[in-house]
């Protein structure tokens, strides 16, 4: 059913004094109790509904039909309220009509009951007594506890239309019943209660419109690529925009393709993360994507990638990158990470600097991508001359992708070429030859490329002092490539110097670290060799002084038989 259907319905819902029941179902997330809320809020500012108290319920997890009807009681609020949540006020406002209703119903009771306290009713009771001319909304009708019926919910609301002259709005998703047997309670009773009944599954575009602010600077971005993966979970798109927002105020000073690729990041990995198909590719998927969006074919494709490799295509997704993973990480945490972000934000900046030029590295592999003329020459021609003007800006990964093309179309020679060029512009950068920490390691698969990017971490790598290393790692689960090796190598007297001369509460630190590597579960030769020499050192130091033979003890060190 169309959204223009479902707001009419509701808006002539609102405005009429008609005793009803309207039932509002659909899937999990796309916004039903969200669209009741905002038609009913603005109903109420045009002064178009009926009645004037409302009461909100939700069920999940009532298991008693007393709680149930006292919910409503106690949730009900004058119409002139909606958008607040009932308070002290209207809980006394709630209980004086309680008064009213009850010394009425009393007085019946007196004359027809001589024993009136064997009969005297629950405050459940009393309370219910004073709902009447009342619009109400019961929501989660799928989520009630274990122990209220369906039949008896559809009871009260029958009650509440016939007998107290109400109108009732139920949301509930049909999609997720728990059993067989609440779905065939709800339809054998729902045709004596319900009188219009109607389903919510808006099209991608009506749910950006319903959900998104529309003074949003990026909703006209957001709602081009919400639409392209018919997204219309309005919890999905307001996680969306919540994070879209953000990032629009911590990137508003880069260039402003900058924003729309994180926000063209953001759609996806949120698509990817919040549902669930054959048609959306896997976070692991998108993680290694590497070279497979960039060109170059994977023979071991399975039928379900080449799926997802459509569909990515589709979208205009090519590749994963750093700045990729930063909002990957936001989508899964809430959190964004500003310190990564303003990183990787910054080297982008550059590429769409650079990319402004003539002989852009994109657009000459445009070439490549958007015909299928008989054009080898020209293709190779200009992403070889592209490449050389932008090397400082391309990606390992991406010169990876570029080198595979050219060895698969037999140009090896200017593959090689481009690997030595962009090695000579790039030698200062020393971290980019370290690819031990580069997210895209394992999809560098380029013999050549592996081994000069090798021979360049070892000729940049540093030559750190054992003292530089425990000052560094020491408190920490992690260290550097090499920080154990140059630990190893430190012989018996280097440990014993240190330790000596160290002095301050950091020397307690630094002698767990190094006898930590040889507790490990799966402890290296080169880890026991660590914990070996720096036991040495210490057992030396032990049997310099009975003080000193306690100090060493207390780190778990028997020195019994050092004496």
């Amino acid at each position: 059913m169309s959204f223009d259907i479902v707001k009419r319905e509701i808006f002539r819902f609102l405005e009429s004094k008609t005793p009803e029941v309207l039932a509002i179902k659909g899937a999990w997330g796309v916004g039903k109790t969200f669209t009741w809320n905002k038609l009913l809020a603005e109903a109420k500012n045009n002064n178009k509904i009926g009645h004037e108290k409302y009461s909100y319920v939700s069920l999940f997890g009532v298991n008693s039909l007393e709680s149930f009807r006292y919910s409503i009681f106690e949730q009900q609020i004058n119409i002139n309220l909606i958008g607040t949540e009932p308070s002290l006020e209207t809980f006394k406002e709630n209980w004086a009509g309680v008064s009213t209703s009850f010394g009425k119903k009393l007085a019946k009771l007196a004359g027809d009951l001589p024993y009136l306290n064997k009969f005297f009713p629950t405050v459940e009771s009393i309370t219910f007594l004073a709902v009447k001319d009342t619009l109400i909304c019961i929501d989660d009708f799928e989520r009630k506890g274990d122990s209220l019926k369906p039949k008896d919910i559809l009871g009260v609301l029958s009650e509440l239309k016939e007998r107290k002259n109400c109108k009732i709005v139920l949301i509930l998703n049909d999609e997720s019943f728990d059993d067989e047997k609440l779905e065939e309670e709800y339809k054998k009773y729902k045709e004596k209660v319900i009188d219009i009944e109607m389903r919510f599954d808006p099209l991608a575009s009506e749910s950006v419109d319903i959900a998104l602010n529309s003074e949003a600077k990026e909703k006209l971005i957001l709602k081009e690529y919400i639409e392209k993966l018919k997204i219309n979970n309005i919890r999905t798109i307001k996680k969306i925009e919540r994070l879209s927002t953000l990032l629009s105020g911590l990137l508003n000073k880069y260039e402003p393709e900058v924003l729309k690729q994180t926000i063209h990041t953001l759609v996806l990995y949120s698509w990817c993360i919040y549902h669930k198909g054959e048609d959306v590719p896997t976070i692991e998927y998108l993680r290694n994507i590497g070279y497979k969006m960039f060109g170059v074919e994977d023979e071991n494709q399975t039928e379900q990638e080449k799926l997802w490799k459509s569909i990515l295509t589709d979208y205009g997704y090519q590749t994963t990158d750093e700045l990729d993973l930063v909002i990957l990480a936001a989508v899964e945490s809430g959190v964004i990470d500003e310190e990564n972000l303003h990183i990787e934000a910054e080297k982008l900046n550059k590429q769409h600097i650079a990319a402004k030029s003539d002989s852009s590295f994109e657009e000459a592999w445009r070439l490549y991508h958007d015909c299928f003329d008989d054009n080898e020459e020209e293709v190779i021609d200009a992403i070889y001359k592209s490449f050389k003007k932008n090397t400082k800006y391309i990606t390992p990964i991406n010169l990876n992708g570029t080198v595979r093309l050219f060895r698969d179309l037999g140009r090896s020679k200017q593959a090689d070429e481009l690997i030595n060029h962009y090695i000579e512009v790039r030698k200062d950068e020393k971290k980019l030859f370290d690819l031990d920490g580069y997210a895209f390691e394992s999809e560098i698969d380029d013999k050549k490329i592996i081994d000069e990017f090798s021979k360049l971490k070892d000729q940049y790598k540093e030559h750190k002092t054992v003292k530089e290393v425990l000052s560094s790692i020491s408190g920490k689960d992690s260290w550097g490539g090499n920080d154990a090796d140059v630990l190893a190598n430190a012989t018996v007297d280097e440990f014993y110097d240190l330790f000596k001369n160290e002095k301050g509460r950091h020397l307690g630190s630094w002698i767990n670290t190094c006898l930590k590597f040889g507790r490990f579960t799966n402890a290296s030769d080169r880890d026991k060799k660590i914990a070996e020499n720096a036991t040495e050192a210490l057992l030396r130091i032990a049997k310099e002084s009975k003080i000193n033979a306690r100090r060493v003890a207390k780190f778990g060190i028997n020195t019994d038989d050092n004496k």
